[in-house]
């Protein structure tokens, strides 16, 4: 799963839904601090939830670098008070299977939340559906598909 010399698919995210991917960052990145508090004051497993998220957060963060011209244009359409937005972004085609392992611990992760382990509330359903229709429209156009536009509100 190296992304040293994979090659870049382009990747179009078609009515991609501003607010409810804003609210979708602000959540995982709610987790994210929560299971890193978590991690630092228990006893090393890397076995919990907590701890595998962590580690696949920080893999992906250091094989896959942030896409910075997407942001500038993505953070540009939500000061506008654009509610959507097309957009481009070229990804190594090992993202494939790397967003798809990172939505399947993302799911455990809200298990993980609703059963009251956590301070953090599980995502509320439009933030869950985004999550899920982002990472597998990524996996679908590596894998040749079309686009898919967003589906659902626009938050």
């Amino acid at each position: 799963m190296s992304s040293e010399h994979d090659e870049l698919v382009e990747v179009r995210l078609v009515r991609f839904p501003l607010r409810v991917y804003a609210r979708a960052t602000e959540h995982v990145n709610e987790l994210l601090r929560e299971f890193a508090l978590l991690a630092a004051s228990t006893p090393a497993d890397s076995h919990t939830v907590p701890a595998r998220l962590l580690e696949l957060v920080e893999e992906l963060s250091r094989r896959y670098p942030r896409q910075t011209d997407h942001e500038a244009e993505r953070e540009a359409a939500l000061a506008r008070g654009d509610r959507e937005a097309d957009f481009s972004i070229k990804v190594p085609a090992s993202a494939a299977e790397a967003g798809l392992a990172l939505d399947a611990l993302l799911d455990e992760a809200e298990d993980y939340c609703r059963a009251g382990a956590l301070l953090t509330l599980a995502a509320p359903p439009d933030v869950t559906a985004f999550r899920r229709w982002y990472l597998r429209e990524v996996a679908a156009q590596i894998r040749g598909a079309a686009p898919t536009p967003w589906p659902g509100d626009l938050g």
